[in-house]
């Protein structure tokens, strides 16, 4: 059935012509309707609203249909996300149970870490040279001359760096060892009186340098 179908027509009370019911005068001839015009699809007017009527009660119940449906589509995606969250993390804290209960039954535990070697504390240090003489604490050299000197440090087994410090190096400078921080070697360079100073841990020792 068109849409059209569902307008009522009338009958002309001068003409007998039919028209649309939309209209207040006859296309025809031009008479009111007031005149004594009558309906002359009285049937077709009743099925066209029984059809109005019919299509507004579909269109509701396609409406609330829809609307049922999402929200039985959308809750259970989101329960199930909830629930494979905490299945998730109920798998995730049994297995860690599990773990933890067996190492518990198992009697492991961790190895105790070995404690570091005491460090050997220096007791006393001393500066020597080639035919030092026991007991003589300074040198005596020319501009220009070049001494190994050493330091001795006890005990011998001292796992520390030995520390050189020159109060004066315009009148004697020293170069360590790149392989051995323990020898140095000693440069006289002007005329004058120096300290020399070797440091190890908490004992130092220095020597006096002439230098003539």
């Amino acid at each position: 059935m068109s849409f059209m179908n569902f307008i009522p027509r009338v009958r002309c009370g001068r003409c007998d012509r039919s028209y649309s019911g939309l209209k207040l005068r006859c296309p025809h001839c031009g008479a009111s309707r007031s005149r004594g015009g009558k309906r002359v699809a009285d049937a077709a007017d009743a099925a066209a609203r029984r059809m109005i009527k019919v299509l507004i009660l579909f269109v509701l119940v396609v409406t609330v249909v829809s609307i049922a449906v999402m929200d039985l589509s959308a809750d259970p995606a989101e329960n199930g996300d909830d629930r494979n969250i905490m299945e998730g993390q109920g798998v995730g804290n049994g297995e860690n149970g599990d773990n933890q209960n067996g190492d518990m039954d198992n009697g492991a535990a961790l190895p105790t870490p070995e404690p570091p070697p005491p460090q050997i504390e220096v007791t006393s240090i001393d500066i020597s040279w080639r035919a030092k003489r026991e007991g003589v604490n300074d040198l005596t050299l020319r501009v220009g001359d070049e001494l190994e000197i050493w330091a001795e440090v006890f005990p011998t087994d001292a796992d520390v760096t030995v520390n050189w410090e020159r109060d004066d190096h315009l009148v004697a400078n020293i170069t360590i060892n790149a392989e051995d921080h323990r020898r140095v070697t000693l440069e006289a360079r002007g005329t004058g009186q120096t300290l020399i100073r070797a440091t190890a841990g908490e004992e130092s020792t220095e020597v006096i340098v002439r230098v003539r």
